[in-house]
């Protein structure tokens, strides 16, 4: 009965998985690329006899513009905020109305966007008018922009307005977001990894269920916390009001933010009220899965870089969980010896995954080994990196140094005392996972393709 329980679980997950990542794939197809501005009315650089009545900037995908933001800097140094929307025709253009005659000088045309991996991206460039009579001026007067509070990035333009393009002022990267994610997806996490190993253990009788019931509810709590400070993240004016959240859930970054949300929200009901095991389980990895197309791996290699951080996440739940159900079964001795080899394999498992689409994650967004070292999200997965080099050498030195004399008589407690250190080197793990999601990938050197941006999520 029990083997027959366990093969049901092993396929539904299966089944849940597959039908996750057909879902993400399908979003890949549309977000390979952040935003990029591909060419500019007025274009960068030119000299107009003739005050223009709009900026038009047209982009490589489809632009929201409740979400979106045009500023002009004025040679006076008093910048003018345009108010803008799609051309009727192009929802890939922007179209921002000048509702004055502009005066000789130069200009700076500086603009911001929702790229497709949640985060906001911007840039600028310069025209220049004249008029009767005028000189052309050399330099803009010096201005303070009240530009959003998160930061952004440029993004680097291609054809007619690929010269002279600046990056707006970097913010600091939100560390409440960049917490409140890497605490929810953790906390999912080991909801989910206990539940795991919970239905298909022998031994459900002895299954943490206050542990695992905590973990998914302050998963989905955090994760919708988190959600809220993302769309104010992402909002221009930093406000959260119904036309943009409506927009903003109609493009397909918000669709997914809001579909692991929503997930993470049918966990927390289904072992919170229903007390279901496997639907919380089921509805809690398909929200992990789901999470593989949020943040940078749905810009860069989406087709490689989404199924890898699923599985990562997977992995790492799976790993998570193990733990935290040794922990739990150190009060019966008999039954700890048992799991703990079946722990150790699982574990052996995970790790490889993790290894291996952690690896591949970095070779697609690090331009060289030397990104490690010269830029912020290189030495965050620096950190990464030795934190996995110190789990996995707490694994090697269960498995063939305490594992042998678990029959011991304080074998066990030996080894539970062992585990909570792993833990807590875990926890601090994942916490560097949620603000990878918000330091910008290290630009490529010399490139026209804009495959980095700065803030999620």
């Amino acid at each position: 009965m029990h083997l027959h329980n366990r093969r049901s679980i092993r396929a539904a997950i299966v089944v849940l998985c597959l039908a996750a990542f057909a879902a993400v794939a399908g979003a890949a197809t549309r977000v390979l690329l952040h935003a990029t501005m591909l060419r500019s009315t007025p274009a960068a650089n030119s000299h107009l006899t003739s005050s223009p009545t709009t900026v038009r900037l047209v982009f490589s995908e489809q632009v929201v513009p409740e979400m979106s933001q045009i500023t002009l800097a004025c040679p006076s140094g008093a910048p003018l905020t345009l108010k803008v929307a799609n051309d009727p025709h192009d929802v890939h253009t922007l179209v921002g109305q000048i509702d004055r005659a502009l005066a000789g000088g130069a200009y700076k045309v500086m603009w911001r966007v929702l790229s497709a991996d949640g985060h906001p991206v911007g840039g600028s460039y310069e025209f220049s008018l004249a008029t009767a009579g005028d000189t052309i001026s050399g330099a803009l007067a010096p201005i303070e922009l009240a530009v959003d509070s998160l930061p952004v990035t440029s993004a680097v333009d291609t054809g007619h307005a690929a010269t002279n393009v600046e990056a707006m002022s970097d913010k600091p990267v939100p560390v409440v977001a960049s917490l409140l994610r890497g605490l929810g997806l953790g906390a999912l996490m080991l909801g989910v990894g206990l539940l795991f190993f919970v239905l298909t253990s022998e031994n459900r009788e002895l299954a943490p269920r206050s542990i695992i019931t905590r973990s998914i509810v302050i998963g989905a709590l955090l994760l919708v916390a988190h959600m809220i400070l993302w769309m104010r993240h992402v909002s221009p004016s930093g406000q959260l009001t119904g036309d943009f959240v409506a927009s903003l859930l109609g493009t397909t970054v918000g669709r997914v933010e809001l579909a692991r949300t929503v997930l993470a929200a049918l966990a927390l009901w289904a072992i919170a009220l229903a007390r279901h095991y496997k639907l919380a389980i089921g509805f809690g990895i398909a929200s992990l899965v789901v999470s593989g197309a949020i943040g940078h791996p749905a810009a860069i290699d989406s087709y490689w870089t989404i199924p890898a951080k699923s599985l990562h996440l997977l992995a790492a739940a799976v790993w998570l969980g193990g733990l935290a159900w040794l922990v739990w079964l150190q009060r019966d001795a008999l039954v700890f010896r048992v799991e703990a080899r079946r722990v150790s394999t699982w574990a052996l498992t995970a790790v490889i995954v993790i290894a291996l689409s952690g690896l591949l994650q970095t070779f697609a967004f690090l331009n060289s080994p030397g990104d490690l070292i010269h830029s912020t999200y290189g030495l965050l997965v620096l950190a990464k990196i030795i934190g996995l080099v110190i789990l996995v050498a707490f694994g090697a030195y269960h498995r063939f140094g305490v594992l042998p004399a678990v029959d011991a008589d304080t074998g066990h407690v030996r080894l539970a005392r062992s585990v909570k250190n792993e833990i807590a080197v875990v926890t601090i793990v994942i916490l560097i996972g949620g603000f990878l999601a918000y330091v910008p990938t290290p630009p490529i050197p010399n490139s026209t393709t804009a495959r980095h941006t700065e803030s999620t999520r």
